[in-house]
């Protein structure tokens, strides 16, 4: 297959909505190692990866012989939507959007492993997903991954600060309607209200669980069973403390190894949240922690 440089591609969900997303692969004279897909943070959108004026981690992956589909969830960057599908929710990126994006790299796979890479947002939705049984990863690599649950949650501090920040978001969102990250500055792409009361479950009714009921993505952490490897960051203070993102990948049933990180790789602080994935303080761990999840990925038949 030829290579791809930034490729543009349209990947359709299961309902319709357009997916966007862009293909980059290693360079002709790497061997060419596995699909790694990229889903992103909350408030985010594909760009924290790296894009062709600013070279980023997907970069780094495909300087070590991986292919990147780096794309957009709907609602996000360029994954705009009709009126149709404006309300969009937690299951929708876990039951249709990302599965039609694996399904997209399995495709172009060349028997090659196709690994989720899912920083905050994107780790959990592939988790939720695989233990759904939606999901045909070989492998996930949890960047700064977890959920508020009390259960995975061992500081009292932090989960008072958990339950406030939830109280106060929530109020937010019954007065405007949507949370305006843009105008707050909490990132680049605002969020509707079914998706944070949807997300925000896990601290008000103490379950991480389809809107339905009918998917306990908590329980069906046991049934995942692929390689799952963590990185999180000290620096990380609130949303996705180091303790917190372990013992979350330890209810998987497969493989997992986390990674810790006490300081950023030039001997400065720790890595933030964004930080692990946007800078380069934290890069060779999560190279290396792609390439734990690759080497704990069976033959593929």
């Amino acid at each position: 297959m030829p290579r791809a440089s930034y490729e543009e591609l349209e990947i359709r969900a299961a309902d319709g909505v357009a997916l966007r997303a862009v293909v980059d692969d290693p360079p002709e004279d790497v061997p060419f190692r596995g699909t790694a897909v990229l889903a992103h943070a909350m408030f985010a959108n594909k760009r924290e990866f790296g894009h062709r004026e600013r070279p980023g981690l997907a970069h780094a992956f495909g300087q070590r012989g991986f292919r990147t589909i780096a794309f957009d969830f709907r609602g996000h960057g360029d994954s705009t939507l009709t009126s149709e599908h404006a309300e969009w929710g937690y299951d929708d990126l876990v039951r249709l959007d990302l599965p039609a994006v694996v399904a997209c790299a399995r495709d172009r796979s060349e028997d090659k492993p196709v690994v989720v890479v899912g920083h905050s947002l994107g780790a959990h939705v592939a988790l939720a997903s695989q233990g759904a049984g939606l999901l045909a990863a070989d492998g996930v690599l949890s960047v700064a991954g977890n959920v508020w649950l009390r259960a995975l949650e061992p500081s009292l501090l932090r989960w008072g600060a958990k339950v406030a920040v939830t109280r106060a978001t929530l109020e937010g969102v019954d007065r405007i309607g949507h949370v305006p990250a843009r105008a707050l500055r909490l990132g680049s792409e605002n969020a509707s209200a079914r998706y944070m009361r949807d997300l925000l479950r896990v601290v008000t009714e103490g379950r991480w669980a389809s809107s339905d009921g009918s998917d306990d993505y908590f329980a069906n952490l046991a049934r995942v069973v692929v390689p799952v490897c963590s990185v999180a960051s000290t620096g990380d203070l609130l949303l996705c403390h180091p303790d917190c993102a372990d013992a979350f990948v330890r209810r998987c049933r497969g493989p997992v190894e986390s990674f810790r990180i006490a300081q950023s790789e030039d001997g400065g602080p720790a890595p933030g949240h964004m930080e692990l994935v946007t800078t380069d303080a934290a890069r060779r761990s999560v190279l290396a922690a792609l390439d734990w999840v690759l080497a704990h990925v069976p033959p593929l038949t």
